[in-house]
């Protein structure tokens, strides 16, 4: 993606942080948020992104910033996230999850001169159980079906699971506990398995799916590998204790159990899904290819043992 003016909703969060790094050199950055002083802070890393206070709660907001800044292509990332507080607050999720991002679609057909609409959803939308999956999942519905009706612009959405080190991740949490001098780690069920993706994979499968010439409409999927996170919170662990040897055996695991909202395990396409996937060689897209096999992408198949768990997070920089 070069020479493009483009809009990142929700552009101070971890992912808009690492498309402000990809794309800040051949591209004009426009920054769309709520959050006042994360615009300050990223304003002092990059000076010359253009930065525009809204919500897309409030659909003027988003026109003003269409009409403002003219972009030419727009990632939505924009999301309430964290699973268990919006099983307490599901209206608030709802205005944001589903009708923040009918304001966003609403505001762009209006507009009418944007190239591409990218929409950021989660694994949690397959088969959902929690609010936040129920909202994402909805979403999805109305971002495929203006797709349907839009020729003017491309529209595309990109499902992935959890990135390493982001605000809702339970790695920063873990490590802080370990800072701290716990001698306990909590973990919800020792059978619970999570997708990992590095922001940096996130960002490739947004640029693959922008590029890819058949992906309007459709939902993109990386090929990624799952881990237990009993495995997660013991590579943690082995990695803190590298030099103490008298620390590794008196840090525990501590079974807490499942919080409200989460799965045991995530999918990302469900068996009703498959049939309509068409694989490529880093990713999967759904299609209208008539798949024979009956197949899930879940996250208790392909683990990474505790030895590539801890490979793959060293290298992903996490330990």
């Amino acid at each position: 993606m070069k020479n493009k003016k483009i809009l990142i909703i929700g552009g101070t969060g971890a992912l808009g942080k690492a498309l402000i790094k990809r794309y800040y050199e051949d591209n004009k950055i426009i920054v769309f948020s709520r959050d006042e002083h994360k615009h300050v802070d990223l304003m002092k890393d990059y000076s010359d992104i253009q930065s525009h206070l809204g919500d897309i709660r409030d659909k003027d907001s988003i026109i003003n910033c269409l009409n403002k800044f003219k972009p030419n292509v727009v990632i939505n990332t924009a999301a309430l996230k964290h699973v268990p507080i919006c099983e307490t607050n599901s209206i608030e999720s709802v205005k944001t999850n589903i009708l923040g991002h009918q304001n966003v679609i609403e505001s762009i057909r209006e507009f009418k001169n944007i190239e591409a609409l990218i929409f950021v959803s989660t694994d949690k939308a397959c088969k959902p159980i929690n609010i936040y999956g129920m909202c994402k999942a909805i979403s999805e519905k109305l971002y495929s079906n203006y797709a349907e009706t839009e020729k003017d612009t491309k529209v595309v959405t990109v499902r992935y699971g959890n990135v390493l080190e982001s605000t809702g991740s339970v790695i920063p949490y873990f490590k802080k506990l370990l800072d701290e001098g716990s001698l306990f780690l909590p973990i919800t069920h020792p059978d619970m398995t999570r997708f990992l993706i590095t922001l940096d994979d996130a960002v490739e499968l947004i640029d693959w799916t922008y590029n890819h010439p058949s992906s309007h409409g459709k939902i993109s999927v990386p090929k990624i590998k799952s881990m237990k996170m009993v495995d997660l919170a013991h590579c943690l662990i082995k990695s803190f204790s590298e030099g103490l040897p008298d620390v590794i055996d008196k840090i525990e695991l501590k079974t807490v159990g499942i919080r409200p909202g989460e799965k045991l395990h995530e999918e990302m396409i469900s068996e009703e899904e498959w049939f309509r996937t068409e694989e490529h060689e880093n990713y999967l897209i759904n299609n209208h290819h008539v798949n024979s096999d009956i197949w899930s992408y879940n996250s208790k198949d392909n683990l990474m043992i505790q030895e590539e768990a801890y490979e793959f997070l060293k290298e992903a920089g996490v330990i």
